[in-house]
């Protein structure tokens, strides 16, 4: 019995290395997995903003796509037909089409139907015309002024109209029913907003391959577990030798050594799931506390706790079979024969030791080397994997050298800056590329595409067209040759696009195939207007990139002048004699201070303002010019021009927003005002044959002629320039209020409460009862105005009502004055940085910019580079723990030999030297078969097309820095661990180290 109790509970300190060696591998899998699974609920949020997301797909048949639909879904009969000359893409309404889709609309921008035209088309022409139509003419009219879904290059008719045209195919938008939810994206169309689809099927694909990794750790940990298991057993031969040859029964031995298999391997999963999680939260608490936009948290729920039981039963019987196999010799046969080797195994393991005498290890056992081995290869395989998927995601994670965006920005997709930087960046004689990134899903299948000028893209890529051409119109495009293998498209085929963070939907013809290195042939690219329409704004894009190798790129950021000029801002219109000020801003791209000599120059008069700027930072100085004579000025400063609008104090005007379409027999309240906005008594009035004069507050009450046409407003008076205006009249003309917007201050740090300013003007004679909405990135305050005809009100809004608080972040943020689902007025205000206000405000939050789309990415990225560092922290303390205890295990094995080299007088300095060799000796091999393994797993799940992230094939990194440094990693790992247990072993005295205990 006390045999039994000594096994049972009396452990040796090399079986409590064995426990630790189970423990750290183990941590690294049971901490993968808890982390994998909080990074997955974290995806299932996400996916909850998309229960109703919209899908729009294409059918080559009308009957098809009727054929296709469920409730709810709405046909878009389309046809490709020649218009003027030029083959143009022609979309019919439905009679029963809603006027917005509530399912792919956000606060920012409704998903806008247009509405068909009683007869002919809507068209982007400036004015109702006829045009030949295929074979007939047919009536076009301009498009109403809110934005689609549709591009504003679409012809829009009745779904009969483009039916009698001949249409064959359909576009088919589900819209309507019970929503379809993620499996809709995930199996067919294009998602109309394709941000988070984007998102939340990419940040799949990472936790897909990164559990792939874990799952090869996990197989190798078992192999550990194995190894170890059979190394404690064979550490207790000579008790069980005793044991049989004193009679205990053969199946009790088993079961007791069963029993101590049991406690050992279970303490070491105990131990490692606590090791694991308390990594896991240290390394997620580190990376919050750095900064990160982190939104997951390492909390046990019932899900993460049953996948780690299931993951400690199963560890727990592979120690189980170690048990058996281990167990099996030593219950059967002669009591003798355990622990030893046959004359044939002696024999041969002496031949093998003689061949291998300079290899040989001096104090650490070659079974070592499977555990180290194991250890290393996880390792390895983290790290690979971790730099490949890294690489994928650098376009929309990381800015990089030689890449301009907005300051303050950590990600791409969240910059907003002026594509004038270009032309700045070229003026130094430096290639530039203004681009769009571009998120897309098709069919589930997220990709990356980007909006860029083909030929401004390939001289900072390196691409070249390898099938067909460049494109050449809005909706053409090229693809990279690995995603046209990834999404199987071929040139000449057309795909379905939907807008990136604004609701819409686009068809582009794959005109040509590109090649490019790495992950540059993983990518669309389509024109760059077409991607500012639904990613940013015109004029709008996410970054610039250059040539970072050109000399002249380095040269002009490494200089003291690398302060350049990036936007002249300054009100468009200035009375005659009155002061205009401009308001030059600069950025310095170099990487020290710099200050810079601007020269300002307004007809033929110049003024000169310096700028001082750090590096990586934004400036800005005034200047003020006096203009004598009315008409157009430009203003140039370096390469930027400024144009301005001198006007006479006696102009007269209308406001920019005053209704230019107009029901008929409606009334219209006519104000007459200069350009300052002094109203004007006694002017003259005329619409069509009809005249009136303004009143004392400038107006005058107007009809509008009852038959439909285009009439000229007119408002004149004496010693006035008049003003003329095109108004037409038409049935289906909208009655809205007027608005503006207004942000004061337009630009301040975290600190400055702005006052937003709402004005509505009702130009209409009839009193009107409306919604009204600010529409800002935190908040949407609502109103409802009621308003007499001819009647102005004004609401302001603190920032606190209007969220732009102190928790704003440095970038630019949208605001939109919305009434009934239409913008009436936009304005941005812009928050610059101040390292002194950051600090002040560190604590206070994360706020992310823009929309909640903006918060994703920010939260998406944040999340996925902590899942790096956790697994990275993980694979190291399971390569550290596990090296260190193997050959702790391994030297605890030889302390007697050790004792006697002490005490026959070699010096601790002469052992380490010793124990370091042996480390060299066992850890190549074990680094070699490591990358081996590594390598061959990534190879087989590349083949396999399991290795897809964001639409890019990953491959294993080639990088020689990367490959060489992560092996002298490992073997400083395994040098360290062996000093460290030496050292600890060779403070005892030789007479402790010549002990028999255990």
């Amino acid at each position: 019995m006390r045999f039994e109790s000594t096994l049972l509970s009396s452990w040796s300190r090399r079986e409590w290395l064995s426990v630790a060696v189970i423990a750290v591998t183990t941590a690294f899998l049971i901490g993968s997995a808890v982390l994998l699974l909080t990074v997955g609920s974290y995806t299932s949020t996400l996916e909850g903003d998309l229960e109703s997301a919209s899908t729009a797909t294409y059918y080559e048949s009308h009957d098809a796509a009727v054929a296709a639909t469920d409730t709810g879904d709405l046909v878009f009969p389309l046809i490709r037909v020649d218009i003027d000359g030029h083959t143009r893409t022609v979309v019919g309404i439905p009679p029963d089409a809603p006027p917005r889709i509530e399912e792919a609309s956000v606060a920012w921008q409704p998903a806008t139907v247009p509405s068909a035209p009683d007869e002919g088309l809507y068209g982007p022409v400036p004015r109702t015309t006829q045009l030949p139509v295929g074979t007939t003419d047919t009536t076009v009219s301009p498009h109403p002024p809110e934005q689609s879904i549709f591009p504003a290059e679409w012809y829009v008719g009745s779904a009969d109209t483009v039916t009698s045209l001949g249409a064959s195919g359909a576009l088919v938008i589900e819209a309507g029913g019970e929503p379809a939810g993620i499996a809709q994206w995930q199996e067919q169309g294009a998602p109309l907003i394709g941000a988070l689809p984007f998102l939340v099927s990419g940040l799949g694909q990472v936790i897909r391959t990164l559990t792939i990794a874990a799952v090869g750790g996990g197989l190798l940990i078992l192999v550990v577990v194995y190894n170890v298991t059979r190394m404690s057993i064979r550490d207790r031969h000579p008790e069980i030798r005793v044991a049989r040859a004193t009679g205990i029964s053969p199946i009790r031995l088993f079961a007791v050594l069963q029993g101590r298999v049991l406690g050992l391997v279970g303490t070491g999963v105990i131990l490692g799931f606590a090791i694991g999680l308390i990594t896991t939260k240290a390394v997620i608490n580190a990376a919050t506390y750095a900064g990160l936009p982190v939104t997951i948290r390492a909390v046990v729920t019932s899900d993460i706790l049953w996948a780690v039981l299931q993951i400690g039963g199963f560890l727990l019987g592979m120690g189980v079979l170690a048990g058996v196999l281990a167990s099996v010799p030593v219950v059967r046969g002669s009591p003798a024969t355990i622990g030893r080797s046959t004359n044939t195994t002696q024999s041969i393991a002496t031949r093998v030791r003689e061949r291998l005498s300079l290899v040989q290890p001096t104090f650490v056992d070659w079974r070592a080397v499977v555990p180290t081995t194991t250890t290393v290869a996880v390792f390895v395989l983290v790290i690979l994997l971790t730099t490949a998927i890294g690489g994928a995601l650098a376009p929309l994670a990381t800015t990089s050298s030689g890449t301009v965006t907005e300051a303050g920005i950590t990600h791409p997709l969240n910059s907003r800056i002026s594509e004038e930087y270009a032309s700045v960046l070229r003026s130094q004689n430096i290639t530039a590329s203004p681009e769009v990134l571009y998120a897309q899903t098709r069919n589930g299948e997220p990709y990356l595409a980007r909006g860029a000028n083909y030929t401004a893209f390939s001289a900072v890529s390196n691409t070249t067209v390898v099938e067909g051409r460049t494109p050449a119109a809005y909706d053409e495009a090229v693809i990279g040759t690995s995603l046209a293998d990834t999404l199987d498209v071929s040139v000449g085929e057309t795909i379905m696009v939907g807008g990136s963070v604004t609701p819409g939907v686009r068809r582009l013809t794959i005109v040509g195939r590109f090649s490019g290195d790495g992950i540059t042939d993983d990518q669309l690219l389509i024109p760059l207007q077409t991607g500012q329409q639904l990613a940013t704004d015109s004029k709008t894009v996410h970054l610039i990139r250059t040539n970072g190798d050109t000399l002249d790129f380095e040269r002009f950021a490494g200089q003291s002048s690398g302060i350049v000029v990036t936007e002249l801002s300054g009100s468009s219109s200035v009375e005659v004699n009155h002061t205009y000020t401009l308001t030059v801003r600069g950025e310095n791209l170099g990487k020290k201070a710099a200050t810079r000599n601007v020269t300002v120059r307004a007809d033929n008069r110049t003024r000169s303002r310096t700028l001082s700027v750090g590096p990586g930072e934004s400036g800005a100085a005034d200047v003020g010019f006096t203009f004598a004579e009315p008409g157009t000025h430009t203003i140039t400063a370096a390469e930027m021009t400024k144009s301005v609008e001198v006007f006479s104090p006696r102009t007269l005007r209308l406001p920019a927003k005053f209704p230019r379409r107009a029901p008929p027999g409606s009334t219209l309240i006519v104000p007459a005002t200069t350009r300052n906005e002094t109203p004007v008594t006694g002017a003259t009035v005329t619409l069509g044959d009809r005249q009136g004069t303004t009143n004392e507050q400038g107006t005058v009450l107007m009809r509008v002629p009852t038959e439909p046409g285009e009439y000229t407003l007119t408002i004149e008076k004496q010693n006035y320039t008049s003003e003329r205006r095109t108004l037409v009249v038409e049935e289906d003309a909208p009655q809205r209020l007027i608005g503006r917007l207004q942000v004061s201050p337009q630009r301040g740090t975290r600190l400055t409460k702005p006052e937003v300013t709402v004005q509505l003007a009702n130009p209409w004679g009839q009193f009107f009862v409306r919604n009204v909405s600010l529409v800002t990135p935190a908040e949407t305050e609502h109103r409802t105005v009621e308003m007499t005809g001819g009647n102005i009100t004004q609401i302001r809004i603190p920032a606190s009502d209007a969220g732009l608080d102190d928790s704003l972040t440095p970038g630019t943020y949208d605001l939109r004055l919305v009434s009934d689902e239409i913008v009436l007025a936009t304005t941005t205000y812009r928050v610059t940085g101040d390292e002194r206000v950051t600090a002040t405000l560190a604590s206070q939050g994360e706020y992310s910019q823009g929309t909640a789309i903006n918060h994703a990415i920010e939260s998406v990225f944040g999340n996925v580079r902590v899942l790096f560092l956790v697994m990275i922290a993980l694979a190291g303390v399971s390569t550290v723990g596990g090296t260190a205890a193997t050959f702790a295990h391994a030297v605890h094995a030889n302390r007697r030999r050790i004792g006697i080299f002490r005490a026959t007088g070699a010096s601790r300095r002469q052992l380490l030297g010793v124990l370091a060799v042996d480390a060299v000796k066992l850890s190549l091999p074990a680094i070699a078969i490591a990358f081996g393994t590594a390598f061959t797993v990534i190879y087989v799940l590349a083949r396999s097309d399991v290795l897809v992230i964001f639409g890019i094939k990953l491959h294993a990194p080639q990088s020689v820095e990367l490959l060489l440094g992560t092996g002298l990693g490992a073997l400083a790992l395994a040098i360290g661990s062996a000093l460290g247990v030496g050292y600890a072993f060779l403070s005892h005295d030789p007479e402790r180290l010549l002990r028999t205990e255990r």
